[in-house]
C-alpha cells in the first residue's frame, strides 16, 4: 500500500470535495460485511485492525449485530464505511484542514460522555472532527452518500473505532425498531434469562459472569442489554456489544488467577494500577468472544428475560441476602436504568441515526419498561467474601420460586 505520505493529498481532496469516497477504495484493502438490523454495511479498512475487531466484537452474531461470512447472502440497504490509519500527526492536520476551510455554523455533539465533537460542512460534505481538548485521539468521521468515512490514529485504541461506529449505528437503528436500551448485564441459567441490573459498581459484571460458570450457564451482556417486549410474549434479551470490564478480585473469585498469559485485544493493565482490587477503578477489558476462548464459558446471543435482580454488592464481606422487589419499586430501579432515549454514557444520536422523536422512544421505553415489571423481580445483596456458588444457587432457588424471599 502507499505510505501515508502519498494518501494526505487524496484525503484533502476527498475532504474538499474534488474526489468521491469510492476514490480511497485502492487505499482499503481489507473487508469485511456486517448486518446492523436491516442495514448491510460494507467495511473497507487500510489495516486487518479494524476488520480483526468486528469481526470479533460481533461474535456471537445476534439479530441486531452480525458479521456476514464470505459468500453468505447479504439483504437489505448496503452502505460503506471506509477507515483509513493514519499516524496522530497526520490525523491531527487533516483536522486543521477541516477547521480551516469549512462553512457555516458548527454543530456540536458528544460521541460519549467523554469525546465532545463538532460537525462541519465541507465541500465534500459533513465532517465530524473530536475536539481538540477531548483527551482522546484526533478522529474525522466523514459523512457523504451511500456511507461513512472513518479517519483515526493507527494506534491499539484507534483501531476499535470503526467498530464503535459500527455498534452506534446498530444501537440506534435498533431503538428505531422499537428494541430498549438497559443499563444492565444478563446471563441464562438452565435456559433461562436473568436481567442484572444497577448501577456502575453494583456487581451486574459480577453476578452474569458468575451465573454463567454454572454448568447449564451462559453468558449474553454486560453493562448494556437491549430489549424488546411483544404483546403476549416474554420480554427478550439481546447484548448490545462491548468488553466485559472486570477487576483481578472478580476474577480470582471465579477460579482464574491470573490473566498474565492472556493475550487479548487490549492490553491488560499495569500492574501499578489499582485492577487487582474488587472495587478498583482500572479494569481488565475482555471481549466476550475471548471470554468464551479462554474460560470455555458459553455464550448466548438472545435469551427470554425470566428473572430480574437488582444487586449490591458489599465490600470485605460474606453478606448473602435475596428479597423480592414489587412491581411499583422495581419500575422504579429500571426506569434509573433505562437508557432509551437518554444514555448517559452515549449521550447523543451523533451519527444522527435515529428517525423517531425522542418521545416516541421515551413512550416506546415506558412500555417496555410495563413488560419487564410483570416480571419476578429481587434484590440481592452479597458480599466479595462470598462464595459465588452460594450466590448463584440463591438465584436459581429463585428462579424456581420467584415470590418467596429468601
Amino acid at each position: 500500500m502507499p505510505a501515508p505520505d502519498q494518501l494526505i493529498p487524496v484525503l484533502d481532496a476527498f475532504l474538499d470535495g474534488d474526489i468521491n469516497a469510492a476514490s480511497l477504495d485502492a487505499w482499503c484493502p481489507e473487508k469485511i460485511t456486517v448486518q446492523l438490523g436491516g442495514l448491510t454495511i460494507e467495511v473497507l479498512a487500510s489495516t486487518a485492525a479494524p476488520t480483526t475487531y468486528v469481526q470479533r466484537l460481533f461474535t456471537p452474531p445476534s439479530e441486531l449485530w452480525n458479521v456476514v461470512h464470505p459468500g453468505a447472502p447479504a439483504t437489505g440497504v448496503t452502505a460503506t464505511m471506509r477507515c483509513l490509519a493514519l499516524p496522530r500527526a497526520r490525523v491531527a492536520a487533516l483536522a486543521e484542514h477541516v477547521r480551516s476551510r469549512c462553512t457555516g455554523a458548527p454543530r456540536h455533539v458528544r460521541m460519549h460522555v467523554g469525546a465532545p465533537a463538532t460537525w462541519h460542512q465541507m465541500p465534500g460534505g459533513p465532517v465530524l472532527l473530536t475536539d481538540p481538548d477531548a483527551g482522546i485521539a484526533p478522529q474525522i468521521i466523514a459523512r457523504h452518500p451511500g456511507g461513512f468515512t472513518v479517519i483515526t490514529c493507527d494506534d491499539t485504541d484507534a483501531a476499535m473505532n470503526t467498530a464503535r461506529h459500527l455498534r452506534e449505528i446498530g444501537y440506534r437503528l435498533a431503538e428505531d425498531d422499537g428494541w430498549v436500551c438497559l443499563h444492565a448485564s444478563a446471563a441464562t441459567m438452565e435456559g433461562r434469562g436473568i436481567l442484572v441490573v444497577g448501577d456502575s459498581g453494583a456487581g451486574k459484571s459480577t453476578l452474569a459472569l458468575a451465573l454463567a460458570s454454572t454448568p447449564t450457564g451462559a453468558f449474553l451482556s454486560n453493562d448494556r442489554t437491549m430489549i424488546t417486549a411483544t404483546p403476549g410474549e416474554a420480554p427478550r434479551a439481546v447484548a448490545m456489544p462491548g468488553p466485559i470490564r472486570l477487576n483481578g478480585g472478580t476474577l480470582q473469585a471465579l477460579g482464574y488467577a491470573s490473566a498474565d498469559q492472556w493475550d487479548l485485544t487490549r492490553p491488560q493493565p499495569t500492574n501499578d494500577t489499582d485492577w487487582q482490587s474488587f472495587h478498583g477503578a482500572n479494569k481488565l477489558h475482555i471481549l466476550p468472544s475471548e471470554w468464551h476462548e479462554r474460560t470455555g464459558t458459553p455464550l448466548a446471543t438472545t435469551a427470554p428475560v425470566d428473572l430480574i435482580v437488582f444487586p449490591k454488592v458489599i465490600q470485605d464481606s460474606r453478606e448473602l441476602h435475596l428479597q423480592t422487589t414489587h412491581p411499583g419499586p422495581a419500575h422504579e430501579l429500571l426506569s434509573t436504568q433505562c437508557m432509551s432515549p437518554g444514555d448517559n454514557v452515549y449521550v447523543s444520536d451523533w451519527l444522527d441515526i435515529r428517525t423517531r422523536s425522542a418521545d416516541d422512544l421515551t413512550g416506546n421505553g415506558a412500555r417496555v419498561l410495563d413488560a419487564l415489571c410483570d416480571l419476578p423481580a429481587v434484590s440481592l445483596r452479597f458480599g466479595t467474601r462470598t462464595p459465588y456458588t452460594a450466590v448463584t444457587e440463591t438465584l436459581r432457588a429463585a428462579l424456581a420460586s420467584p415470590a418467596s424471599p429468601i
